[in-house]
């Protein structure tokens, strides 16, 4: 058996010195791994893309922070691509292009779906809502808008998307409560 070399510390060495041709190297070794840990994250092409760039800058600019004694390289590199996929994933711009998703399709599958999730029959309660309950409620819950952002969407009021939301869900719970006596 030979024995293997331990060259991550000369790597090291070398990343703190600045040494571009060692950043490429630790792109080609490390790139695909750091890759899949953010895609799994995102599951995002792009966005993974980006946040991928983000990462080894990231690396590039805090080498200097990497200490062996708390951990290897890649546990390192790991913990970075991790809250940078992370952070990706709370920004304001990822939020909002899953937002964009529009569902109507989703509850309208609620409606005609027999199955076992809609047995409390909540799909055939949200369709029978005024069309703003509809809106707002899909709004809210089902796309995570918060009620200043409906607010700007809907061009309302705060209060009056609170208040007319608070009022749509006590519509739903009355027609629910019959089933839940």
């Amino acid at each position: 058996m030979t024995p293997t070399i331990d060259f991550t510390p000369l790597l090291i060495e070398r990343l703190k010195s600045r040494d571009e041709s060692a950043f490429e190297f630790l792109y080609d070794q490390y790139s695909a791994a750091l890759y899949g840990i953010i895609f799994r994250t995102l599951n995002h092409k792009e966005t993974a893309e980006e946040t991928l760039t983000d990462t080894f800058l990231k690396i590039w600019n805090q080498i200097e922070k990497y200490d062996a004694s708390k951990g290897t390289l890649f546990t390192w590199m790991y913990r970075i691509a991790r809250n940078q996929a992370i952070d990706a994933r709370r920004s304001h711009q990822f939020i909002a292009g899953e937002k964009s998703d529009e569902i109507d399709h989703l509850v309208h599958t609620l409606v005609q779906d027999d199955k076992k999730e809609n047995y409390i029959g909540l799909g055939v309660v949200l369709a029978s809502l005024e069309e703003m309950c509809q809106r707002l409620i899909q709004l809210n819950f089902f796309m995570g808008y918060s009620h200043a952002e409906i607010c700007e969407k809907e061009n309302m009021k705060l209060g009056s998307v609170k208040t007319k939301i608070r009022s749509c869900l006590k519509n739903v719970k009355m027609e629910l409560k019959g089933d839940f006596e």
